[in-house]
């Protein structure tokens, strides 16, 4: 069985899931095998959100960084692939990421779709916070290229 399905721990703690350090694989793991979308989201301010937090609070974290913030700790200054995409150790194995169905059964969420992008950025871009797009479509466009599908 494969090693990365054991070692995904997730705890549910106030109804709200709790992802482990160990979950999180990082941007440059993702970017091994999408090299074209960790190149293009680095020229994203996405790349560089906590440049302009100095010292700010740990909550800040929840939409400036990746990890399992608000309800723990942010493991990466930047929002990546996994702050969007969702902890990859389950899977981030090449094996699983051919088979899309299981991909998304380990957590990859799936953000094709320009309304499950607008749900999920306007967790972050929302109107209590100078995040709002001066365009309301731009929570709906894609944040990276996407490889075209093989037919």
């Amino acid at each position: 069985m494969r090693a990365a399905v054991a070692a995904f721990v997730v705890v549910a703690i106030g109804g709200q899931a709790h992802a482990d350090r160990r979950d999180f694989v990082g941007s440059a793991a993702c970017g091994a095998c999408h090299p074209a979308e960790l190149a293009a989201w680095k020229a994203t301010a996405h790349a560089r959100a906590s440049d302009r937090l100095g010292a700010s609070p740990r909550r800040c974290f929840a939409c400036h960084g990746t990890g399992e913030a608000p309800a723990g700790a942010s493991y990466w200054p930047e929002v990546g692939c996994e702050a969007c995409h969702g902890a990859g150790s389950a899977y981030a194995p090449d094996d699983v990421m051919r088979d899309p169905a299981l991909a998304r059964a380990l957590g990859l969420r799936d953000v094709t779709e320009p309304a499950a992008r607008a749900a999920l950025c306007a967790a972050c871009h929302r109107a209590s916070t100078r995040l709002v797009p001066l365009d309301p479509s731009a929570l709906r466009a894609p944040v990276h290229p996407s490889i075209p599908k093989s037919p």
